[in-house]
């Protein structure tokens, strides 16, 4: 005849929990199955009769004092042996445990030994039956309990506790040298993860991706979207091997991090030869137009300057063509494994249109964002220029910062009275 496997009911609201310990009691050989709150539990004792349960106390629906409770008090099923498993290592929790009837008790964090010496005992010496066992009343920490437990029950129940927590400390004390190296390890990585999600997102971004693992998608009405690509690109790329393609392509971009960066930019992506940044956003200006300008000046600028150095480079003179346009957008971070901060709406649409027809080392603004700069920037209408799927859009070239804004020559550095404009700007829109 075969021998019956003892079936042991595991109660816990932790999936991951419930799979770790079902599998070690498979392993040890007993017949396993579960349940994920308390009123599932009782259901499942009345159905399936266990010949233990190893249940959770934190539990939604029914938590496992209320489960043990009603186990103990149904006349089918008192006989059955509870072990409740708890974190809360206080008098409270473990006399309610007691007064609700539980036959044995373990807190976490436990060992597997523990847990199978707990079960053992009690499959080898089960608890007396609920109608021989009389309600003493308990004072305890100025708190009374009515325990429904013979005096050797108690006692036996609370020396179990009590061995418990021993066996606890001693294994907390041998594993403590071992976790405090681990935690410095375990801290390093965190801290590289951390630093690698700051560098990759804006700072905002970042927050809510490390708190919560995802982020809101948000919807701007007023955002200023840069645009750059490099004339003869594709002629160069056949002439360069893998290694040089990329080292030219970083030294560009990194520039233009560094600029962007600036000017209270943000790099939403590369794609290709071609470069989009971002102003207005994560967080709401009223600057971004004139800090998208001053960075495209900067940029046209460093471009142009190596048109003359990159004689003696190695790395080519690739002119580049510049797009800016102002509207609404919306911004969110798709993915799951591998995350991409992105912006989405006609207005980035708009932004890459200008930049195709923009000319080499020139930047094309769209009439929207000129009404947010003319004040500031020398421009110069170019009338309305047909566009794929558009029509026709007013366009303008942006030369410089106006001379009488302007710290130097080339007109790039805005003067005091530019800052004055501008922070005026911004006092304007902190006010609203």
């Amino acid at each position: 005849m075969l021998e019956t496997k003892p079936r042991i009911l595991v109660v816990d609201d932790h999936p991951a929990l419930v799979t770790l310990t079902r599998h070690k009691l498979i392993q040890k050989g007993y017949e396993v199955i579960t349940a994920q709150n308390g009123q599932d539990a009782l259901e499942m004792a009345r159905s399936e009769y266990p010949d233990l349960i190893l249940s959770d106390v934190d539990m939604p629906i029914m938590n496992g004092f209320e489960l043990c409770e009603n186990v103990k008090r149904d006349s089918k099923l008192s006989k059955i042996p509870i072990i409740l498993v708890t974190s809360m290592v206080t008098t409270e929790y473990i006399m309610k445990g007691i007064e609700a009837g539980t036959d044995n008790y373990l807190t976490k964090p436990y060992d597997d030994e523990t847990l199978y010496a707990k079960i053992e005992e009690l499959l080898v010496n089960p608890p007396p039956p609920i109608n021989s066992l009389e309600t003493a009343e308990v004072k305890i920490e100025g708190k009374t309990y009515n325990v429904l437990a013979d005096y050797s029950h108690l006692v036996n129940l609370l020396i179990s506790t009590y061995k418990n927590t021993l066996a606890q400390n001693n294994q907390l004390s041998k594993m403590q040298s071992g976790l405090n190296a681990a935690n410095k390890e375990l801290e390093l990585t965190k801290q590289e993860h951390e630093e690698l999600i700051h560098n990759i997102f804006p700072e905002k971004i970042a927050q809510n991706l490390l708190a919560y693992g995802t982020v809101t998608p948000e919807r701007y009405e007023d955002a200023t979207i840069i645009f750059t690509d490099f004339s003869g690109f594709t002629k160069v790329v056949p002439q360069l091997s893998p290694e040089e393609l990329i080292e030219s392509l970083s030294f560009y971009f990194d520039r233009f991090d560094d600029i962007t960066s600036q000017h209270n930019l943000i790099k939403i992506k590369t794609i290709g030869d071609s470069y989009m940044a971002a102003g207005g956003l994560p967080e709401r200006n009223a600057t971004h137009p004139i800090d998208t300008i001053l960075a495209a000046l900067k940029i046209r600028d460093f471009v142009r300057k190596f048109s003359e150095e990159s004689k003696n480079s190695e790395t080519p003179y690739l002119p580049i063509r510049i797009g800016v346009h102002t509207g609404k957008v919306v911004v969110g971070v798709i993915g799951k494994k591998r995350f991409a901060y992105d912006i989405w709406g006609e207005t980035v649409n708009l932004a890459a249109r200008l930049e195709v027809h923009s000319e080499n080392n020139s930047i094309n603004i769209s009439e929207t964002t000129y009404e947010r700069v003319k004040d500031f920037f020398v421009c110069e209408s170019r009338g309305a220029i047909d566009t794929k799927h558009t029509g026709k859009i007013p366009m303008y070239f942006v030369e410089r910062v106006k001379p009488e804004l302007s710290e130097d020559d080339e007109g790039l550095l805005p003067n005091r009275l530019f800052i004055r404009e501008y922070n005026n700007l911004l006092r304007t829109n902190n006010s609203n």
